[in-house]
């Protein structure tokens, strides 16, 4: 990791995967900052104290923020919008720094527009993450390398270039796009997948298939299956348009395999085998 983060007492809100990893990487840096944490589920707190990765970790959500020069916020994109308000309201720092790591960018962004607080707000989201959820599945190192979209409004600047900074000190690259964008991108290349495993899984529940029979390959196309549907419910709740679209385009695509092999048309799915090959290797 680089070296030291632009803020010096950080709040961490939500101590699942990602809040778990963003506390215990920043832990982790040269010149540590203060982390504390705060999560509604006790469990979490007390794992978080008891493996160093926050100096505090409070029942009290006003406690946790008090002072804090930067508010993060990595729980699921509900809550994190009424975190937003309550963040707003509270007695905080007047140019506190306030960034949330939800996987779709424009809610957030209306909440924060809508408490007040869209000009020291910055949106991000790193390309990084697990099917696994709570504090034990967090990792130091998860964001080392990761891409982490950057979303915020031009007043923000101040704000946007200390957290790019914070990113760049977990080792994470900061990218700066708009919110309509990135919540076009991640419909297709992040919730169509996880839809996309999760009918696999059905369709091969409902066959009588075990998890435990499935090879390699199986397993990768699985894996997504095992997500954690509380955290996905927010997301599908306000969902690109091109999510559906693009469902029903694969929902096609499948029916037209299917109508190909029950009529023995190998040459038709070997072309399209062939198509996604080079898409592949593009």
């Amino acid at each position: 990791m680089s070296d030291a983060a632009p803020f010096q007492r950080i709040a961490v809100l939500g101590l699942g995967v990602m809040g778990g990893s963003i506390a215990r990487a920043l832990t982790g840096t040269a010149a540590a900052p203060e982390v504390r944490g705060w999560s509604h589920d006790t469990e979490e707190r007390r794992a978080a104290l008891y493996a160093g990765a926050v100096t505090a970790a409070p029942e009290d959500l006003k406690e946790v923020l008090q002072d804090a020069d930067l508010v993060a916020i990595a729980t699921p994109l509900k809550a994190a919008c009424r975190l937003i308000a309550d963040i707003a309201a509270a007695d905080l720092t007047r140019d506190a720094t306030i960034m949330d790591v939800s996987g779709l960018k424009a809610p957030v962004a209306r909440a924060a527009a809508e408490a007040g607080v869209a000009g020291r707000f910055v949106g991000a989201h790193p390309m990084a993450g697990s099917e696994a959820s709570g504090f034990p599945a967090s990792r130091a190192d998860l964001f080392e390398g990761a891409l982490v979209w950057i979303v915020a409004e031009p007043e923000a600047s101040a704000h946007t270039q200390k957290v790019e900074a914070l990113w760049r000190s977990m080792g994470a690259r900061p990218v700066q796009t708009s919110a309509e964008t990135h919540d076009r991108l991640m419909s297709l290349v992040s919730h169509l997948p996880q839809l996309a495993a999760n009918g696999l899984a059905a369709a091969l529940d409902g066959e009588g298939i075990r998890a435990g029979d499935l090879g390699p390959g199986g397993r990768d196309m699985t894996r997504l299956a095992a997500s954690n549907p509380e955290v996905w419910a927010g997301l599908f709740e306000g969902a690109h348009p091109d999510l559906v679209r693009a469902l029903r385009a694969m929902a096609g695509t499948l029916q037209d395999v299917a109508d190909e092999l029950e009529r023995g048309d190998v040459e038709a799915i070997a072309a399209l085998m062939q198509r996604t090959r080079s898409w592949s290797d593009a």
